[in-house]
């Protein structure tokens, strides 16, 4: 199933003022990101944790929620009057600290150091 721009409008609530190539051009942009970044069974990584595609496009959804709401606080106040601007502008500010959060653990589940095969640290049976 592929990301659209509409799903990501139902996920922001549909703000206005937000133009389809933004999303667009986001969407293409995370998913080439995620492709990269999703760790595979090249390293002897076993099946059970190659990441699904569905994975894949929770990362991609969420990010592309951070970028466009990082494009609507930026330009926000070219499109509403003063008076309307502050509420909605902290709202926007929210969502965005909210989907931030998301796409980082998000990403981290899908990068690969996170489910590399090689230890980082000692323990008590085995020194590095």
């Amino acid at each position: 199933m592929a990301i659209t721009t509409a799903q990501i409008r139902d996920l922001l609530n549909r703000p206005p003022n937000l133009v389809e190539g933004t999303i667009s051009e986001y969407i293409n942009m995370r998913t080439i990101e995620a492709n990269k970044i999703a760790r595979t069974n090249t390293y002897g990584i076993g099946t059970d944790h190659v990441v699904t595609e569905t994975q894949k496009e929770e990362y991609i959804k969420a990010a592309v929620c951070t970028d466009v709401l990082a494009v609507l606080v930026n330009t926000l106040p070219h499109h509403t009057m003063m008076d309307a601007r502050e509420g909605t502008d902290d709202r926007y500010r929210r969502q965005l600290e909210n989907f931030q959060e998301r796409a980082d653990t998000l990403r981290a589940m899908i990068a690969e150091p996170n489910a590399s095969a090689f230890a980082t640290e000692s323990t008590a049976t085995r020194q590095e």
